[in-house]
C-alpha cells in the first residue's frame, strides 16, 4: 500500500499532498489502526515490493511519501491517506497484491475489490481509479460510481449526478464504456449482490455502473459530475466470477 504525494511532482501533478500519512484499518468500527506510516525513508523492503508489482519508482528516500507492506488475513480493510500535519493536496493511493508469482493456490487470500471515497471536483479534480487485469485470460469486472446511494449512510455533500467512464491503457483514447445512471439494471443488481456490494435501492437514482469483460491490461475508471457538478462519490471495482 502506498500514499504518494511528493512522488507525483515529476508527473507534473500540481498541488500535491506534501506530507501524506498512511493508516491501515480492519473492519471493526472505531478500532485503532493496524499499521501506520508517515515517510517511507527509502525502506528496501518497500522498494523491492514496488518493483516486483510494477509500481512506478520512488526516487527519494527522504520524501514524505508513505507505504506499508503487510500480510493480511481474509477480510475487509481500509487504507486511509491524510495530511500528517493537517496539510491538504492531491495524493495517489495504491494497493497491490504482492503475493509472489507462482505461490497462489485456489485457497490463497487475494485482492478481489477496491474502492475509494473522495470529494470529486472538475478538471484535474475528478476521481480516478486505476486497476490492472493480470494473467492471460479476460476478466469480468463490476465498476460502480455511487453518489446519491451514499445518502442513506449519512454522507453529506454527495455527487448528485455521477458519470462513470472506463478507459484503456492508450493515453488520450476515447472511453471504452460510459454510464450516466444505472436505470435499475437487473444484471448489475444481481452481480452487485453476488460480489457483496451494498445494495442500491433506487433504480431511478443517478448512480452509475458498468459490467464489462476486459482482456489483460491497465484500465482507468473516471468518476465526474455529468453536468459539471461536484461532491463526494465512491468508486468501486469488483472482480466477478
Amino acid at each position: 500500500m502506498r500514499s504518494s504525494g511528493p512522488a507525483l511532482v515529476p508527473f507534473n501533478v500540481s498541488n500535491v499532498l506534501a506530507d501524506p500519512k498512511l493508516q491501515l484499518f480492519g473492519s471493526a468500527p472505531g478500532s485503532a489502526p493496524i499499521a501506520t506510516n508517515a515517510g517511507w525513508k527509502g525502506d528496501a523492503t518497500i522498494s523491492a515490493a514496488a518493483t516486483a508489482v510494477g509500481a512506478f519508482t520512488w526516487t527519494s528516500g527522504a520524501s514524505g511519501d508513505s507505504a506499508l507492506v503487510d500480510s493480511l488475513s481474509q477480510g475487509a480493510y481500509t487504507a486511509e491517506t491524510l495530511g500528517a500535519s493537517g496539510d491538504t493536496g492531491v495524493a495517489l493511493a495504491e494497493v497491490y497484491d504482492a503475493t509472489p508469482a507462482g505461490t497462489l493456490t485456489a485457497l490463497s487470500p487475494r485482492l478481489t475489490n477496491i474502492s475509494a471515497r473522495v470529494s470529486v471536483g472538475t478538471g484535474g479534480g475528478v476521481l480516478i481509479a486505476g486497476f490492472v487485469v493480470g494473467g492471460t485470460t479476460s476478466e469480468t469486472v463490476l465498476i460502480r460510481a455511487s453518489g446519491p446511494a451514499l445518502v442513506p449512510f449519512n454522507v453529506s455533500g454527495t455527487l448528485a449526478d455521477p458519470q462513470l467512464q472506463l478507459f484503456g491503457g492508450a493515453p488520450g483514447s476515447a472511453p471504452i464504456a460510459t454510464n450516466s445512471g444505472w436505470a435499475g439494471d437487473t444484471q448489475v443488481a444481481a452481480v452487485a449482490s453476488a460480489v457483496g456490494a451494498f445494495s442500491w435501492s433506487d433504480p431511478a437514482s443517478k448512480d452509475s455502473a458498468l459490467l464489462v469483460t476486459l482482456p489483460p491490461g491497465a484500465y482507468t475508471a473516471v468518476v465526474s459530475g455529468a453536468s459539471g457538478d461536484t461532491g463526494v462519490a465512491l468508486v468501486e471495482v469488483y472482480e466477478v466470477h
